[in-house]
């Protein structure tokens, strides 16, 4: 899957459910924590969407790394998880 077919679904999913927009005043890079956008329940919301979109399961060290606080995090990170597991 290529990464920006990841994104855009991520990106759907967060719009959708957080009720924001990426554009020019909110870029992919911003942290959605700090901006408010996200909290913990909306967090595991994600990682639950991630998981269940993707066929995996986070460790618990993934989940609390505190990798995915913005759109191009989570981006990277799933397209690199989806290469180790098909071993690329």
């Amino acid at each position: 899957m290529q990464a920006q077919a990841i994104e855009q679904t991520i990106r759907a999913f967060i719009e959708e459910q957080f009720l924001i927009d990426y554009d020019e005043d909110f870029p992919e890079d911003s942290n959605l924590f700090k901006e408010g956008v996200m909290d913990s329940f909306g967090y595991v919301q994600l990682c639950r969407f991630l998981e269940q979109e993707y066929d995996f399961r986070f460790s618990e060290a993934e989940m609390t790394a505190n990798v995915l606080v913005s759109l191009t995090q989570i981006r990277d990170f799933i397209v690199a998880k989806l290469k180790a597991r098909a071993g690329a």
